[in-house]
């Protein structure tokens, strides 16, 4: 057999009738539980000070005593609800809301440290997962909730299947609570995965408790993507940590387990790092977790399921890892320092720590000390950081079925874990020091739940509470008492327990009292884990007719102290004092008479001999005293054989006719047992032979003397010398006073001297060697030969010194040697191998020669099979060797072999069984020959852990079926060490063998027993080591009765049943189902398999193949076999239905072949049709390449071009921007247009337009209504009506807040005052809802009035600071767009950042240098103005004027559209050119603008330009006035439409000329994206001016306007008086205030600054620059990818740099000594001023529109009427508008 298949043998299960003692009452402590049947429970929470246990369930509350007795309840649920609602819930509102069960997802103790808990944190998972603070005393009482919760009070997932954890901790005196959610896809979104909130409000904010408002939480850039399933979260030194599953966003998109961490005091979540967690490579799924200890460290225990494929789904293999805090905090340390320092990689420039959850920020370069310096990160480290290295561990403990709860204690330095199953089973497993777990128990809790993750230890870890779904237990975590012997305390294996030695009881360690004293508290997991146990007792065996001292050895003896000793007890006996020394101990053997009498029967009586310290037995042992008469009595008719084949040493003295155990008899002649005497084995036969020689008979003879009858008795000894001397040597032997001798006569013998006839011998003839044994021996001796023979000398003097051993001296034994017989000596050494006779030299006499041949030998071991076993030894050891027979007899099965016992197999190998050993650890084996010794030093026998089997499946068997699937799942660190695994059973001895045996699992047959046996004990046997089934199971093995399948053919026996094929043959049967499945029969048809499709208990339904099988025997037909294990049924013989006759008409056979015929038919064209078309395919494949390299060529080309121009404009630009000075609007002009955007005859520019009869009085009423505004309260409820009307738009709320801005233009500062009046109410309001959300648009009047009021405040610094960079901007975009074509049908241009207004065509132009006569006075100078040939007329005429007239105010130049342009050409040559006119090109029903390409105009021509006399309809019409902006739609025109470069939403129609040329029409259809590089192009050139604008804006150098400081300290101390401490929040409101709400706005209409035109081409790049500057000040993260616009891509790279302008601006103002209001009053007074009549007018008609509503409002106001506003405005009314009041 391999070897390696004899490593994986086990000896296995056994049956035997055995009693098993029954544990008394007393000492079993059952579990304490109580089942709540309300509703299923969630969650277990124990009080630590008080011991209560508090339980979360669904809808219920339950409140505990230690022992687990009810002291109070409350319900949590249904509430009616929805998951797409937000609470509170309205029915009318939230139709869908229905009674929602409430399932407790957090349960909390709110307690601050050193102090009592405060309260009980709930939270469910109804109303969007709010929380609810109650009593502990009564949890019934609600403490705290909220009837109205906001979006950030929502804590707990509201799906029961998300997972939710928290954790409380303390900082600064202020609880926190850390929560950890999943994602769920109903509900409010944008709750981050992790939170921190504050558990009670705080007097300087105003977030209420539960909210995260203000404080941290893990930011992701996709919730759904970065969906954690959280497992638990605990709090360790100052951190908080968090263990969940996700997938692997960053690699290989794999599910992984990871522990996250941060700083428990960190509120912006600086500190979040992460690592993920492997477990032996195969397990990804965490499923619980607990963090514990294991020798003496902190360290994280994680059960981690391995998950199916790449899935989130778990399998029933589960595995336990510990991960040491230590080597954790290491992991994550490095992560940040890698991410602080080297940007995230390590030496290698590898990757290692990254960035995740799609965040903006990165690992940067920072200096080496910044983790010391910011160990809890700032805002300048990056975050949340994430490492690419896992965290590794090997798995400590493997299980199935899943693993869902952990727990573990530690017992004087050493781990407990206790792990509850899906099977509702707790299992207790010790964790070893080397990271290894062996479970040594198992209870089970509740069979029809799975043990939930809150598993929890009382305070004195005495006690373990499990939360099943219907029940609380509360379990011993040791029950060490139960355990009566110290060898019960030790094979149970339970750590918390050891054999307390002194005082004779099982118990934890800190019960013994001399625990820490050798050998004193013996653990099951110690180096010394045996028992105190008596060895080496001598004697073992005593005559009870001798008194004599016993000694033996003990193993573990406890150490005593000097005035302590021990005593020894025999029996019943009083106890005698014991001597020791050392580990030796002396005891007196009890006298004579006091020992008890041997049982009828018997020749011995055992005594329990026991070693006592005081009234506690330390350890007993057996010693049997033997009484040497009673052999002799015992056997009356041959007292002697009895005596000397006796199992005890007695000894027969012959002339005594006595059994004693003494060696020497009064009268001499002993006759020795025959059992070993000092190794030498001897004859009984000597029995008969000395009874022959002498035998004394008593003689009675009657004398008649006188008258009496005298009886005298005579002693006559008779003896025969013939008998029993076979040679000359005994014969000579006999004691002369015999007379025998040996007489030399034909049949020569021994005889009385007087009966020799023919003469006697006086010499013997020489020795005659018949046997040796053993034939070989070691070189070194020390063996014992036995040589049987005659004449072997008359005594043993005669022999002494005569017998050698191939030439070498053997020592004779004198006990050993029988006269002339046998002759035993000690083999001496030999210098080297060498063989030869034994020869025996005889004193006096010739030497005799034996015929056998003695060799000396070296034997020598080579290997061992196999290399390790189990502790408890028992393991079939193989020792492979050559001459291993040497000394030992041929028929001899068996010898001790360093104290083991041997099996001698060959002469090349033996056989050995080991013993048990106190450790494991790798030991030499020695095989002793002699005393020759033989050490295998190369390979050494290792001792290992014994095995431990966690799970047996099946359970129960039928009592005929050797069942072959019994799987048994075992722990077996030595799987290689097993023999012969086998399935033993006992009622009578009956076993099976195992098989398929690894290192987790073997299968074993179950045995076969008689039917209605009575099964007693099952257990397994793997060498030594015996574990009983109902050990690992909780319940027996059981044996149903065999089942009974019934025949076929049930009515005829022997008569096949007819089947057809296609179907199933269904068999009847009865307990089919009892002990077996279906993949475990089988069934035969004949030949062939019948598959078994069902099994049930009555039924067995098999498919058999659709032809019919061969029968296996001569029979004709295949018979139904089945197979049931080692059963099997003969079921009967099946008939297949073969029908032969063909169930097709002839008609039908010859339809079909006509049909088959033509289906060929059509094949066969379709198969020419394909030839055709696959040859067209191919050469429109090579036409396919030829356009494709075409359109490569294209593509090469374009770039080419693009590069050129790019490096161009570079060059050109700086030294055309500038110029003249800077046409900036007057300050009114600019008011108008900021004021009132977009709309003509403004208000600034307008007079009062009143009859003069009525112009005074209005005067005067509008003056009173000025009054009115002066007084803040007719003001601020003026404004709040007008915002309450329906009919009031937002048109209007703006143009309301314009006018009212103009008619305060003279006391600014009064219109500030109300301003910031008006916006702490808009504050007031938006604090209630989302902060985040104000300033965002302009939907109030005062939102509008900021506007305004920036804009009066900004314009100095606009003319100042700004206003350059500004307009350079501008010109240089104007610059650049009038350098390529613009199709003015459109508005598209070459040169653009706007992607919408590219133009995506390859349009052909050239440039063209106009000569434009210009008249300056009398003079007329020629100017040299560059356009394209490709530019319309109109066109032509605006870039002559722009050059004309540069620098000048677009207000001050003549109008493109008053001016003709004349082409001169010579003397008389003047045409005059325009947009439309005769020669225009129609083509169709289109109808192009003429250019000067189509005029023709040469380069260098010259041009004028003339006023025009009169304005035909042209195209010109087709334009509006003011800022050029084209008519996109091109309307009709006699029903042709107008196009310029390209035809608007269709393709461009190929010229005439090119149609022949295949290169030019593809080339006319290039791929538009080619030309988006044209939007780098411009970026690229236009990126100083941009940085410039956005600098000056934002640069910290100077110092800020006085309105801005002024206006953002003002945020602030909003923000700081309604406890808005998130800078997010006030980030946001600066934002919308300045950058967004005037910036942008001046930044897209620069027309507001400058007297200048603004085509529809620059205002759509001025729009992605605006675009950009809002993204720069918005504090989101600015995300790109593939699918982004591509606006937004284009300035990706710059935006972070903007972001960071705008932060330090902001954050340099902050930081600014607060703005003087004096200072900015000043301010204000300076720029007071503007007429306000027309304003004031203007404003009335809103009053006359709402007058009801405002005098209700101005009426029910108390102050109001105090001052009699509502009287004063109907004087107003009275004057402006001569309205009849109530005056």
């Amino acid at each position: 057999m391999p070897a390696a298949a004899s490593l994986l043998l086990l000896l296995a299960i056994l049956w035997w009738p055995l009693v098993l003692p029954l544990v008394p009452s007393h000492l079993q402590s059952p579990p304490t539980f109580i089942t709540l049947n309300g509703s299923r429970l969630n969650h277990l929470l124990l009080d630590t000070h008080s011991g209560h246990v508090y339980v979360g369930a669904v809808n219920v509350l339950y409140h505990l005593s230690p022992d687990l007795q009810v002291l109070s309840w409350g319900k949590t649920g249904p509430k009616l609800d929805s998951p797409d609602c937000l609470p509170p819930i309205d029915p009318t509102d939230c139709t869908q809301a229905e009674t929602t069960d409430n399932t407790n997802k957090l349960l909390l103790l709110e307690e601050i440290k050193g102090g009592d808990p405060l309260s009980l944190i709930v939270c469910g998972t109804v109303l969007q997962g709010i929380c609810e603070k109650r009593s502990l005393e009564n949890v019934s009482q609600v403490l705290y909730k909220t009837d109205n919760p906001v979006d950030t009070q929502y804590v707990a997932a509201n799906n029961p299947r998300v997972s939710t954890v928290g954790v409380v901790v303390e900082q600064k005196g202020v609880l926190l609570m850390l929560v950890g959610r999943g994602y769920t896809s109903k509900g409010p979104g944008g709750i981050p995965p992790i939170t921190m909130r504050r558990l009670t409000p705080v007097a300087r904010h105003s977030a209420p408790a539960f909210s995260h408002e203000e404080l941290g939480k893990l930011v992701v850039g996709s919730y759904s993507e970065y969906n954690n399933h959280f497992v638990k979260a605990f709090h360790h030194n100052n951190y908080v940590y968090f263990v969940f599953s996700r997938r692997d966003v960053w690699g290989k998109r794999e599910y992984r387990t990871y522990v996250s961490r941060l700083c428990a005091g960190d509120p912006n979540f600086y500190s979040y790092v992460e690592v993920p967690l492997c477990c032996g490579g195969r397990y990804n799924l965490a499923q619980v977790a607990v963090l514990g200890y294991h020798r003496e460290q902190p360290a994280l225990f994680v059960a981690m399921a391995m998950g199916q494929a790449s899935t989130p789904t778990p399998t029933d293999r589960t595995a336990l890892c510990v991960y040491k805090v230590e080597e954790l905090d290491k992991a994550l340390h490095g992560a940040q320092l890698l991410c602080y320092t080297q940007e995230g990689k390590d030496a290698n420039n590898k990757e290692k720590a990254y960035i995740e959850y799609e965040v903006s920020s990165s690992c940067l370069k920072l200096p080496q000390d910044s983790l010391n310096e910011y160990p809890c990160g700032g805002e300048h480290t990056p975050s949340p950081i994430a490492s690419a290295i896992a965290l590794e561990a090997t798995p400590a403990f493997t299980w199935t079925p899943p693993i869902t709860a952990v727990t573990t204690a530690t017992e004087v330095g050493h781990t407990i874990v206790l792990l509850g199953d899906k099977n509702g089973r707790l299992h207790k497993v010790f964790l070893h020091a080397n990271g290894t777990g062996t479970k040594y128990d198992t209870v089970e809790v509740d069979a029809e739940s799975p043990i939930n993750a809150d598993l929890l230890l009382d305070s004195t870890k005495q006690n373990v509470y499990v939360l099943t779904e219907r029940k609380v237990t509360k379990l011993h975590v040791a029950q060490c008492e139960k355990h009566l012997d110290c060898h019960s305390c030790l094979s149970n294996r339970d750590p918390y327990c050891g054999w307390c030695s002194l005082e004779g009881r099982c118990t934890r360690k800190m019960d013994c009292a001399r625990h820490a004293q050798l050998h004193h508290w013996i653990w099951s997991y110690g180096r010394e884990r045996q028992c105190v146990s008596i060895e080496s007792l001598h004697p073992s065996i005593q005559s009870r007719e001798e008194q004599t001292q016993v000694s033996f050895t003990v193993l573990q003896l406890p150490v005593l102290s000097k005035d302590e000793s021990l005593s020894c007890a025999f029996g019943s006996l009083a106890a005698q004092p014991a001597v020791v020394m050392e580990n030796r101990i002396t005891c007196q053997s009890p006298a004579p008479e006091q020992l008890p009498p041997s049982p009828p029967g018997n020749d011995h009586v055992s005594v329990r001999m026991a070693l006592r310290f005081g009234d506690v037995t330390i350890s007993h042992t057996n010693i049997t005293f033997y009484d040497c008469k009673a052999v002799g009595r015992l056997n009356t008719t041959s007292p002697c054989m009895a005596c000397v084949s006796s199992i005890w040493p007695c000894h027969w003295c012959v002339k005594d006719e006595l059994c004693t155990h003494d060696k020497s008899c009064p009268r001499q002649h002993v006759i020795y047992n025959s059992r070993v005497i000092n190794g030498v084995t001897t004859s009984h036969d000597t029995c008969s032979d000395l009874f022959s020689l002498s035998r004394v008979t008593v003689l009675y003879l009657l004398v008649v003397s006188s008258l009496r009858l005298i009886c005298v008795c005579v002693t006559v000894q008779l003896y025969d010398c013939s008998v029993g001397q076979s040679d000359c040597s005994q014969c000579r032997a006999v004691a002369g006073n015999y007379g025998c001798v040996w007489c030399a006569d034909e049949t020569p013998g021994c005889v009385y001297n007087q009966s020799c006839t023919s003469g006697t011998m006086d010499t013997c003839p020489p020795p005659l060697i018949t046997e040796v044994e053993p034939l070989t021996g070691p070189l070194e001796g020390g063996i014992l030969l036995t040589i049987q023979g005659s004449n072997l000398g008359q005594s043993f003097q005669d022999i002494q010194a005569g017998v050698t051993v191939a030439g070498v001296t053997c020592r004779p034994l004198p006990e050993a040697y029988r006269i002339s017989t046998s002759i035993v000596c000690e083999l001496q050494a030999s210098a080297n191998a060498t063989a030869g006779p034994v020869v025996i030299t005889i004193r006096g006499s010739e030497k005799g020669e034996s015929q056998q041949m003695f060799s000396y030998q070296n034997p020598q071991l080579s290997r061992i099979v196999p290399e390790k076993g189990p502790l408890a030894g028992g393991t079939m050891l193989t020792v492979h060797g050559s001459q291993l027979l040497t000394g030992q007899r041929t028929e001899q099965s068996s010898d001790q072999i360093a104290g083991l016992q041997a099996f001698l197999v060959s002469d090349t190998r033996l056989i050995c069984r080991t013993s048990h050993s106190n450790q494991t650890g790798r030991v030499p084996v020695k095989v002793v020959f002699g005393k020759a010794e033989r050490i295998l030093d190369s390979v050494l026998f290792s001792y290992m852990e014994d095995a431990v089997i966690t799970d047996a499946t099946p359970t129960e068997s039928f009592y005929g079926y050797v069942r072959s699937r019994l799987i048994i799942h075992a722990k077996m660190k030595i799987q290689s060490s097993f023999n012969y695994p086998q399935c033993i059973c006992f009622f009578l001895q009956i076993q099976e063998l195992c098989t398929n045996v690894t290192s987790e699992r073997m299968i074993c047959k179950s045995p076969k027993v008689e039917p209605k046996s009575r099964i007693v004990r099952v257990w397994f046997e793997m060498d030594n080591v015996h574990i009983d089934f109902h050990t690992i199971k909780n319940k027996p093995f059981t044996y149903h009765p065999n089942p009974d399948l019934f025949q076929l053919n049930s009515e005829s026996r022997g008569t096949p049943i007819r089947f057809k094929p296609g179907g199933v043959l269904a068999v009847e049967g009865k307990g089919l189902t009892l002990a077996m499945n279906r993949d475990e029969v089988v069934a035969q048809l004949g030949d062939k398999e019948c598959v078994v499709k069902t099994l049930d208990n009555t039924h067995l339904y098999c498919e058999p193949p659709e032809e019919q099988p061969l029968a296996l025997d001569d029979s004709d037909l295949p018979r139904l076999k089945v197979l049931m294990g080692s059963l099997a049924f003969d079921l009967g013989p099946v008939q297949y239905d073969n029908d032969l006759h063909s169930p097709v008409p002839l008609a039908a056979q010859i339809g079909l072949a006509a049909g088959a015929a033509v289906v060929v038919l059509i094949v066969l064209v379709i198969i020419l049709m394909y030839r055709r078309k696959s040859k067209q395919a191919l050469r429109d494949y090579k036409k396919v390449l030829v356009q494709l390299e075409t359109l490569e060529i294209n593509v090469g080309d374009q770039c080419r071009k693009e590069f050129t121009d790019l490096m161009t404009e570079m060059m050109d630009l700086s030294s055309d921007v500038g110029g003249p000075g800077i046409p900036f609007l007057d300050y009114r002009t600019y008011a108008e247009r900021v004021f009132f955007p977009g709309q003509k005859g403004a208000p600034l520019s307008q007079n009062l337009d009143l009859p003069d009869s009525r112009r005074q009085t209005v005067e005067q009423g509008l003056g009173q209504l000025n009054n009115l505004l002066n007084n803040r309260l007719f003001l601020i409820r003026f404004i709040h009506t007008l915002e309450v009307q329906q009919s009031f738009s937002q048109r209007d709320r703006g143009y309301v807040a314009s006018l009212l801005t103009m008619a305060l233009h003279d006391k600014l500062e009064y219109f500030t005052d109300v301003m910031k009046t008006l916006l702490g109410d808009l504050v007031q309001q938006y604090v209630a809802k989302n902060p985040k959300l104000m300033l965002r648009r302009t939907e109030t009047v005062v939102e509008k009035m900021l506007t305004n009021w920036m804009s009066i405040c900004l314009y100095s610094f606009l003319k100042e600071v700004a206003g350059e960079p500004l307009y350079k901007l501008y010109r240089a975009i104007k610059y650049q767009v009038d350098k390529g074509p613009v199709d003015a049908v459109t508005g598209k241009a070459k040169r653009t950042l706007n992607d919408s207004h590219l133009l995506r065509e390859d349009i052909e132009y050239c440039s063209v240098t106009l000569t434009v006569l210009v008249k300056s006075g009398v003079e007329v100078q020629p100017c040299p103005v560059k356009v394209l040939d490709t530019d319309t007329i109109t066109q032509v005429k605006d870039k002559i004027l722009d050059q004309i007239y540069k620098g000048a105010a677009f207000s001050q130049r003549p109008a493109a559209d008053s001016l003709d342009l004349e082409w001169r050409s010579g003397q008389a040559g003047h045409l005059t050119l325009s947009d439309d006119d005769v020669t225009a090109i129609i083509q169709g029903r289109w109808k192009r603008i003429n250019t000067l390409q189509h005029y023709k105009v040469p380069d260098g021509a010259t041009v004028a330009l003339i006023p025009r006399s009169q304005s035909p309809l042209g195209v010109n019409q087709f334009y509006q006035t003011g800022e050029k902006t084209p008519m996109l739609e091109g309307e009709e025109e006699e029903g042709l439409r107008l196009w310029h470069l390209v035809k608007p939403s269709e393709d461009p129609e190929i010229p005439k000329h090119r149609k022949s040329s295949m290169r030019e029409r593809e080339r006319a259809k290039a791929i538009p994206e080619i030309y988006l590089t044209r939007l780098l192009s411009m970026k690229g050139t236009l990126q100083k001016f941009v940085d410039d604008v956005f600098v000056a804006i934002l640069s910290t150098k100077r110092p800020p306007p006085i309105a801005v400081r002024f206006f953002f300290d003002f945020l602030d101390d909003m923000a700081e008086k309604h406890g808005i401490d998130d800078p997010e929040t006030v980030h946001i409101w600066k934002t919308n205030s300045l950058p967004l709400r005037f910036w942008v706005n001046i930044l897209k209409n620069p027309q507001f600054v400058f007297d200048v035109q603004v085509t529809d081409s620059v205002d759509a790049v001025l729009s992605v620059i605006a675009q950009t500057f809002i993204d720069s000040c918005t504090t989101s993260e600015h995300k790109v990818g593939r699918d982004s616009p591509v606006n937004k891509l284009l300035y990706a790279r710059e935006i972070p740099r903007y972001k960071q302008l705008v932060e330090r601006y902001y954050s340099d103002i902050h930081n600014a000594v607060s703005g003087c209001y004096q200072e900015m009053n000043s301010t204000l007074t300076e720029l007071s001023g503007m007429n306000s009549l027309v304003a004031l007018h203007e404003l009335y008609k809103y009053i006359n529109k709402y007058y009801d509503q405002i005098i209700m409002s101005l009426e029910e106001d108390t102050a109001g009427q105090k001052m009699q506003l509502a009287y004063r405005l109907q004087q107003v009314a009275a004057l402006v508008e001569n309205k009849v009041t109530d005056l």
